[in-house]
């Protein structure tokens, strides 16, 4: 398929054919800063995520951390984030290995629209 007959949000990927590439936004009721420490307080994590620490930095999570979670039935899958860069409050970029090998590159991309809302994206 030429390359200009696909359309926007998809790529060709050698030998599998097409891949979507979607990059879901928010606007949240909440300062950008309260969104950072959601997504980078070990704790915080946990807690929405319905998971459970397995390994942590007992701080922030800062470049160059890992933070390892227990999910799914007992806890017993293991999902662990290495965080690539971040810098407070507005991107924190992650390769998250995902259980059955899947790896995922994600990067969070905060804006502070006012003090009380902000844009989450995730690319």
């Amino acid at each position: 398929m030429p390359l200009d007959t696909i359309g926007e949000g998809f790529y060709p990927v050698e030998g599998s054919g097409l891949m979507l590439h979607v990059c879901p936004t928010a606007i949240v009721r909440a300062p950008a800063l309260h969104v950072w420490n959601l997504v980078t307080t070990p704790d915080e994590l946990a807690r929405w995520s319905a998971t459970r620490i397995v390994e942590a930095p007992g701080r922030p999570l800062d470049g160059g951390d890992r933070l390892v979670l227990g999910a799914g039935p007992g806890h017993r899958m293991r999902v662990v984030f290495d965080v690539r860069e971040a810098a407070a409050p507005r991107h924190l970029a992650l390769r998250i290995h995902l259980p059955f090998a899947v790896v995922n590159d994600e990067v969070i991309e905060i804006v502070p629209l006012d003090e009380h809302s902000s844009r989450v994206t995730f690319t």
